[in-house]
């Protein structure tokens, strides 16, 4: 276990922007603020990084933090800040590897695949490996959570939590009894065979490390989101899109620490419907999970929906654990909104979502495979990306959509995949994703799993990471 390296860590932090090439926070002129769509390149300071799942946070600073990932075996991931009242970006880590130690080792903590949450004016969040093929799966030595102090700038390694383990990529904060929580998975063959996932929590002040007990046995696994309630319950689900569980069909599961024990709910979580009352097939029932949540400021409720890739269900949820489970009184449907992933977010009295134009398009499209389509292919599609939001002070299942336009930044870029967002009190979305580039020198360098026949690594893509902040008021 480490101890706190606050001042220590926070020298490394300034010593990797120059070891790193770290480029000087950019701050626009005017003019550029003037914009409703506001992008900043993230590959012209690091050509590696290739997208960004999560991690993402509007702090109560008023600043935007985010993290940017890669895939790479020669960089690891980023972690900015972005000021909507400037327009200030900050790149605060270029490189997480080096925040760990780890710099001189064969692997890259290569992502920030994890909520950001806040507590005492900290924010914590966890590291992900990069490279998923075999060399780079067994060279990775677990991953880290991290505790950034807002104030100072400090930062606090909390060690890897399972030795070989990487967490995907859930963690969630206790404010009472000062844990983290966090969802513990290998990725080494023999060790998700003999063993399987763990539910991991963090004292926040000994940092003292605890096995909450294995949820996934003999598989691989995923958990992206928990909700801890008012009553330091930890709330979570399993997503099944890329994993099969013999047992899970739609169950919700419950850690209370004061038994130290896991309750399954079996076939509880709400059955899909579309957005005009269609129920989902039974094969995307199967797959139900929370793909996204948010909790109520007093914890004793939270947002949820069950969108893309988590059952296809097309509606925005309540989740109240002081109702019944089993009857499903506890899971109040709020609106229609249509699908949605992890490019959702709560922002003042709205809720903020990103979607294909057409509908039809987002129920049955995942982006994330759509963006790698060849622009100038036969294949290629046209599908623009929207940014919408309903009222969360309005009633009834039938709310008003509003159709803030197509993400299309400044200089006519066109988004291609969002999976990270976050909004403000102020009308301020901040995303991160894939966009169509302007020129070579704004696109990603993909490293590949196999070599070209002329020995190439790397690929240059035909696409993008850029970070956007969309000025609501403007519309």
């Amino acid at each position: 276990m480490k101890s706190f390296q606050t001042l220590f860590l926070a020298a490394a932090a300034l010593l990797i922007c120059s070891c790193c090439n770290c480029k000087p926070a950019e701050k626009p002129d005017t003019e550029a603020m003037k914009n409703k769509v506001y992008s900043i390149s993230m590959n012209k300071i690091c050509k590696e990084w290739d997208g960004q799942w999560q991690g993402m946070a509007v702090a109560s600073d008023g600043n935007c933090y985010f993290g940017s990932s890669t895939h790479a075996k020669s960089h690891g991931a980023g972690f900015h800040k972005f000021d909507p009242r400037t327009y200030k970006h900050t790149m605060i880590v270029e490189d997480m590897t080096y925040l760990c130690g780890e710099q001189d080792l064969p692997f890259q903590q290569g992502k920030i695949h994890s909520p950001i949450v806040e507590c005492d004016g900290w924010l914590y969040f966890c590291t992900h490996l990069s490279n998923y093929w075999k060399e780079g799966i067994e060279a990775y030595p677990g991953a880290h959570v991290f505790g950034y102090e807002m104030a100072t700038g400090n930062f606090r390694d909390y060690g890897i939590v399972k030795p070989r383990y990487s967490i995907y990529s859930a963690i969630a904060v206790d404010p009472v009894l000062k844990k983290l929580y966090v969802f513990s998975v290998p990725f080494v063959p023999e060790l998700y065979k003999e063993d399987g996932c763990h539910l991991m929590s963090i004292d926040m002040v000994t940092g003292e490390k605890k096995d909450c007990g294995k949820v996934v046995d003999g598989r691989l696994g995923a958990s992206f989101w928990f909700f801890v309630d008012n009553n330091s319950n930890v709330w979570f689900t399993l997503w099944k899109r890329n994993y099969v569980y013999e047992n899970d069909f739609g169950n919700l599961y419950c850690y209370n620490p004061e038994s130290d024990s896991i309750t399954t709910y079996d076939n509880v979580l709400p059955k899909g419907q579309l957005i005009d009352g269609t129920p989902v097939s039974e094969a995307r029932n199967e797959q139900r999970a929370w793909t996204w949540l948010s909790p109520f400021p007093g914890r004793d409720k939270c947002y949820f929906i069950q969108g893309t890739l988590g059952g296809g269900d097309e509606r925005l949820w309540i989740f109240d654990p002081a109702k019944d489970i089993v009857s499903g009184e506890a899971f109040e449907p709020v609106a229609y909104i249509g699908s949605s992933y992890f490019e959702t977010a709560v922002g003042g009295d709205r809720l903020y979502f990103c979607q294909y134009e057409d509908l039809e398009d987002a129920r049955t499209i995942f982006s994330e495979d759509e963006r790698e389509i060849d622009p100038d292919s036969e294949q290629y599609v046209d599908r623009k990306i929207h940014l919408r939001s309903i009222s969360l002070k309005d009633e009834g299942p039938n709310r008003e959509i509003k159709d803030h336009g197509a993400l299309i930044d400044q200089d006519g870029r066109q988004a291609l995949m969002i999976m990270s967002m976050a909004a403000d009190d102020a009308g301020h979305v901040f995303v991160y994703g894939s966009w169509r580039p302007n020129s070579f020198k704004e696109a990603t360098l993909q490293y590949l799993l196999f070599e070209y026949p002329n020995g190439d690594l790397y690929r240059l893509l035909k696409r993008g990471e850029f970070f956007a902040v969309i000025d609501t008021n403007k519309d």
